[in-house]
């Protein structure tokens, strides 16, 4: 009788082709997993998801297309269960070198199982994903600290306040315009009008304090600068 333990099914998405090789060969060394795919953008996620049914998706934030937080909001009802038998459905750990203070509360409220920042050692990704596989959330301990002030009614820096005022997507198209992305190359990304885009801006604008074009550029790029 076969009795050898079966992998877990990883799926990589990450819009840097060096960055999804390295993840790939990392995780197919370990004997308890396999990588069943990659993919670089929104369409393609979904595709691969409904396609090879990976038991866990390892997303990146950015994608060339769409964003992860995105996916990871289409992706719902497909977190739940897979098929009639009740088994886990696909889980999400998303990997991303953005901003951990203000990326990992909205990936888990989203429905991602998992945040770890691209900075820390290879190893840990390992690590989250494991603890992802067994259903249970994955965070940094400075992050998981945070969450915890939160609850108990700690208040952060109102440095920080400002920008975490924004919605998911105002957030989004901030980064978008610090990395220097006209208007209409983020609606074509984004997959929404132009003018839905500058509705955007005016709304970031008011919640930042900004009267002018020009100032929301300036801010949003110093923003990028320092948060990646």
């Amino acid at each position: 009788m076969n009795t050898r333990k079966k992998r877990s099914r990883i799926l990589v998405v990450d819009d840097h082709p060096l960055i999804r090789e390295a993840v790939a060969a990392m995780l197919g060394r370990q004997g308890d997993m396999e990588v069943c795919g990659e993919a670089s953008d929104v369409n393609e996620v979904i595709a691969q998801i409904t396609q090879l049914q990976p038991d866990l998706v390892i997303l990146d934030i950015s994608l060339k297309t769409g964003s992860g937080l995105d996916v990871i909001k289409q992706l719902r009802p497909a977190q739940k269960t897979r098929g009639n038998d009740g088994s886990p459905g696909v889980r999400i750990l998303v990997h991303s070198a953005h901003d951990d203070s203000l990326y990992a509360e909205r990936v888990l409220q989203a429905g991602a199982m998992g945040y770890i920042n691209k900075q820390e050692a290879p190893e840990l990704l390992v690590t989250a994903a494991r603890r992802v596989l067994s259903g249970k959330i994955y965070v940094s301990p400075h992050i998981a600290e945070r969450m915890l002030d939160r609850a108990i009614g700690h208040r952060s820096q109102p440095a920080a306040d400002a920008v975490e005022s924004l919605s998911d997507r105002e957030l989004q198209i901030f980064r978008l315009i610090g990395e220097a992305v006209a208007s209409r190359k983020i609606a074509e990304q984004l997959f929404i009008s132009v003018h839905t885009i500058e509705t955007h801006r005016e709304n970031i604008k008011k919640k930042l304090g900004l009267k002018t074009g020009p100032e929301l550029s300036q801010r949003a790029v110093q923003w990028v600068l320092e948060n990646g």
